[in-house]
């Protein structure tokens, strides 16, 4: 019986996975990732037109939902904050999404290996430093919304805002740099938000106190 384009669609992407991890984009070959798929190169080109595409097909799920639990650090997000009684409750959702994405990375090791040690000539490169970019902007936004309803009475600079994200982005992107183990991402990523959090609502005088 013929092998189904899901199936070898599926053997490609797994081999894919396998010669980028090994040799990084620009050292991946593609007649290498179709010999050990099994696969000619021209059934290869019925389903990705080049190396981008492999790795795009890898990575871009990784990098979509990254982006959406970044974006959760927007003002939209916070509206709790707003109520005194919902502060715990928001400080719990935040905790909720920490650890979702943690144990996301987990189930995604690779794909993050690929997208922090492997992406050089990919388009998607500069992964890391995008994710930081937009962290930073809703990071701003927040805490100028902050200001604006009382929450905070100081503002904080632009380039104090884009230090603070940094820091959690890079925290997060050196649990897969340094191969850490799950327990101990855990623990490390909980002494950085605290890290953060805290020193966040020092330096801007904020009203708004967790538990």
């Amino acid at each position: 019986m013929a092998e189904s384009s899901t199936e070898t669609k599926k053997r490609l992407l797994e081999s894919a996975k396998k010669e980028f991890l090994e040799k990084g984009f620009n050292g991946a070959s593609l007649r290498t990732i179709a010999a050990n798929a099994g696969v000619t190169t021209g059934a290869m080109y019925r389903h990705f037109k080049d190396k981008n595409a492999f790795f795009c097909a890898l990575v871009d799920d990784a990098i979509e939902y990254t982006k959406k639990i970044v974006s959760i650090a927007g003002p939209e997000n916070h509206l709790e904050m707003l109520a005194p009684d919902m502060q715990k409750k928001h400080l719990e959702n935040e905790v909720q999404t920490v650890n979702d994405f943690i144990d996301y990375m987990f189930e995604n090791f690779d794909v993050f290996k690929l997208l922090l040690t492997k992406a050089a000539g990919s388009e998607h490169e500069n992964f890391q430093e995008e994710i930081c970019e937009i962290y930073t902007k809703n990071c701003q936004e927040t805490f100028k919304w902050m200001y604006k309803n009382k929450i905070a009475t100081k503002k904080l600079s632009p380039m104090t805002v884009h230090f603070m994200a940094s820091t959690v982005i890079n925290a997060y992107c050196d649990i897969i740099l340094h191969n850490m183990s799950k327990k101990d991402a855990v623990a490390c990523i909980k002494d950085i938000m605290e890290f953060t959090r805290y020193g966040c609502m020092h330096l801007m005088g904020t009203s708004y106190s967790d538990v």
